[in-house]
């Protein structure tokens, strides 16, 4: 497929790296509005300067493309990725979907609109730790999920840019990853999310970095959220700690390692063991890229998708409006079900 890849500074590198790296994917556009930037990516992908562009616009009218990577910052996920669409292209774009709920929509409803291939790089998804957690927990030998908790507490500066600047860096840059997650491993979706934040004195984030939220899950289970981008120290891997106990007995996982505990009684527990990741033929951004290629040829629906991703996205801004209220807050409203609705119809 050929590429037009906007936004290659910053994260955008790394997309670079994975488009050069697949035998299915030419670069045939570069756009940033930063000419370092664009020169940068440009030398690293082996492109021309005639390949490189300040917007979308100009890339459009100059190349003969079939798909964009969006990989600007979330502000303007919005703009790229519905003009892409609408100019029949198909679409991957870097997480979060967009920096607000109502962008969010518009984007889900373009998708349908179009009938374009759509896709959200939720990369967490695609690790042999999280994948295996989740076999575990779909394995059903634990039986159903009652309670969990999901702690992520890890100091990060990215030395100034949107992610300082922005309101709730923790919730939306960072916390869509955990969502998402909770919805991959848990195989379950939140109905409402009650939530508080804070900024530490010493943070250096403009929003609150600090949080904690928790969800009511569609089978009755809560699922707590605990969380901080300044923390002092380092104290879990991306994935963050994960404790999640059901019917039969509780899974963990820690720095890559999960143990899985045999309580079939009450609260004794039987057994313990250590379960070992197997790891996947392709990972993170390079796993959605190759089922990203193969759904955009054929009439498969790839796994973060617009109408999926949405309802790991709504759990993001209803976290941040009962921040905002302080009052439980329904996660997926009325106008979202009728997007959902739609495309359950068509």
């Amino acid at each position: 497929m050929r590429f037009i890849h906007i936004g290659v500074g910053g994260f955008g590198r790394v997309w670079g790296q994975v488009l050069k790296d697949c035998e299915h994917s030419d670069v045939v556009g570069l756009v940033d509005v930063n000419d370092e930037a664009l020169q940068a990516a440009c030398e690293a992908g082996g492109c021309s300067a005639a390949q490189c562009f300040h917007s979308l616009q100009d890339a459009l009218k100059a190349v003969q493309a079939d798909a964009v990577v969006v990989s600007t910052p979330p502000a303007f996920h919005r703009r790229d990725a519905t003009a892409a669409m609408e100019a029949g292209l198909d679409v991957i774009s870097e997480k979060p979907m967009a920096d607000g709920m109502a962008a969010c929509k518009a984007i889900a409803r373009t998708v349908l609109e179009t009938g374009r291939t759509y896709v959200v790089s939720q990369n967490y998804r695609y690790s042999a730790p999280m994948r295996t957690l989740a076999n575990v927990i779909r394995s059903g030998r634990l039986g159903a999920i009652g309670q969990a908790e999901v702690a992520f507490f890890k100091g990060v500066d990215f030395g100034g840019g949107f992610r300082h600047e922005m309101p709730f860096p923790l919730i939306i840059d960072m916390g869509i990853h955990h969502f998402d997650l909770i919805r991959f491993v848990c195989q379950l979706d939140a109905l409402y999310v009650s939530g508080t934040s804070w900024n530490p004195p010493w943070s250096n984030y403009a929003g609150d970095c600090s949080g904690t939220a928790l969800f009511e899950m569609s089978n009755g289970a809560r699922v707590l959220y605990n969380g901080s981008w300044c923390a002092k120290g380092d104290f879990c891997d991306w994935n963050g700690n994960w404790h999640i106990e059901c019917e039969k007995g509780t899974v963990t996982y820690r720095n890559g390692e999960i143990k899985v505990y045999h309580v079939p009684g009450l609260y004794k527990v039987e057994g313990e063991r250590i379960e070992q990741p197997a790891p996947p033929r392709r990972t993170a951004q390079a796993y959605i890229l190759d089922e990203f290629v193969r759904c955009a040829q054929s009439t498969a629906r790839p796994a973060t998708g617009a109408t999926d991703n949405i309802r790991s996205i709504a759990m993001v801004f209803a976290a941040v409006e009962s921040m905002q209220s302080g009052r439980k807050v329904k996660v997926l409203d009325e106008s979202l079900r009728a997007i959902l609705e739609c495309t359950a119809t068509s």
